[in-house]
């Protein structure tokens, strides 16, 4: 046994060294053939001699007895049993760090039931599935840099859960980004027109199947850009508003599918781009959200701006006395312009949110669904 044999130590080992030339040198030194080598260590010797002289693989366990035999730290190890692979061995190391990167990027059982990702593709096509859907033309590492805006979120420990969450907003925002710059509103941002019009926005509730869509053209001609989408499973998000190429952008989540929500949702937003322009150019985005709502923008006030604009305040006092009568709700919503059911949802969101669930249940039979919406309106990247 060579245990007691006075080894010679490889003072220094340099990254680009392979384990292969460090083990001849070692055994060159000091005269160790293959065979007793492979002998003293318990190796297959033909295994030794293709490793040695033809360069083909080496089991890892194998060569972690090389590492003790040699007295090499696991960093140098590391490093020279990566310069003895064959180019085969590099190409499934490439494949493995560019699966870590999808499984640490992307929720990828969320991704499969949009359809970004085929349901039953095999691993090393996730890489190119998402890379055509961003239209990626280098890496999926394009994901990290094709947006010119800081990084999304911290990476602090969390629950898996909100991890799942994290990486479905992620996705999300990215997508949103990735869409306005590629729609390029060319139309000057129009801050006093918009303030105007938010004056007249209520008239257009009253044609539900087209009304919501010219408003979203009108803000096009504004130079804001309104995406509205289904809403995508875990980001847990109303809306978003962005500064993109000094732009606004609104992007509306059709959550729950009720008509009065969608209009509160894109007036709630277009608050934060008539009172919150600088700071979003800041802060790069702003996610409206009942989970996770955001301490720098003031949500309470988007809220009641929304349901003002709607409705006055002082009518949105008075509906508890009328809601259970159905000819004074149409005579209302006639006298001020607006769908019926947008009354209803006013007054289900002006209640307190303790008495909200109990509200819906008892006057669901008012409201519309996003259904008799032109679908034209709705823009689905997925």
């Amino acid at each position: 046994m060579y245990s007691g044999m006075d080894y010679i130590r490889i003072s220094k080992t340099r990254s680009d060294v392979s384990l292969r030339e460090i083990l001849r040198e070692k055994m060159q030194v000091n005269g160790i053939s293959e065979n007793a080598l492979a002998d003293a260590l318990g190796l297959d010797r033909r295994a030794l001699n293709k490793f040695i002289n033809e360069g083909s693989d080496l089991k890892f366990s194998q060569a972690v007895l090389l590492m003790r035999f040699l007295h090499m730290d696991e960093g140098d190890f590391i490093s020279a049993y990566e310069e003895s692979m064959p180019s085969a061995v590099d190409d499934e190391m490439e494949t493995a760090e560019t699966l870590s990167y999808i499984m640490e990027k992307f929720e990828i059982p969320a991704l499969k039931r949009i359809g970004i990702i085929g349901k039953r593709t095999p691993l090393d096509t996730y890489e190119e599935q998402i890379m055509t859907f961003f239209g990626f033309n280098q890496s999926i590492h394009e994901y990290d840099t094709f947006i010119r805006h800081p990084a999304l979120f911290s990476r602090s420990r969390r629950p898996i859960e909100q991890v799942k969450a994290q990486k479905m907003q992620e996705f999300w925002l990215k997508c949103a980004i990735y869409s306005f710059e590629r729609i390029n509103n060319p139309y000057d941002y129009d801050r006093d027109t918009l303030e105007q019009f938010m004056k007249k926005i209520h008239e257009y509730t009253e044609d539900v199947k087209h009304g919501y869509e010219k408003v979203v053209m009108i803000l096009f001609r504004l130079g804001i850009t309104v995406l509205t989408q289904p809403y995508l499973e875990k980001t847990g998000a109303f809306g978003v508003t962005m500064i993109v190429d000094g732009k606004p952008c609104i992007v509306i989540t059709d959550m729950q599918k009720n008509y009065h929500k969608l209009w509160i949702s894109l007036i709630h937003e277009l608050y934060h781009v008539l009172n919150d322009y600088d700071l979003l150019v800041s802060a790069s985005f702003h996610i409206t959200s009942e989970n996770e709502p955001d301490l720098l923008f003031n949500e309470q006030k988007a809220n009641s701006f929304a349901l003002r604009v709607l409705v006055p305040q002082d009518v949105i006092s008075h509906l508890e006395t009328v809601v259970l009568f159905d000819s004074k709700m149409e005579q209302i919503a006639k006298r001020l312009a607006v769908d019926v059911s947008i009354l209803y949802g006013v007054y289900l969101e002006s209640l307190p949110v303790e008495k909200q669930s109990a509200g819906y249940m008892k006057y669901s039979k008012y409201l519309r669904k996003t259904s008799e919406v032109s679908r034209s309106v709705f823009f689905n990247p997925f």
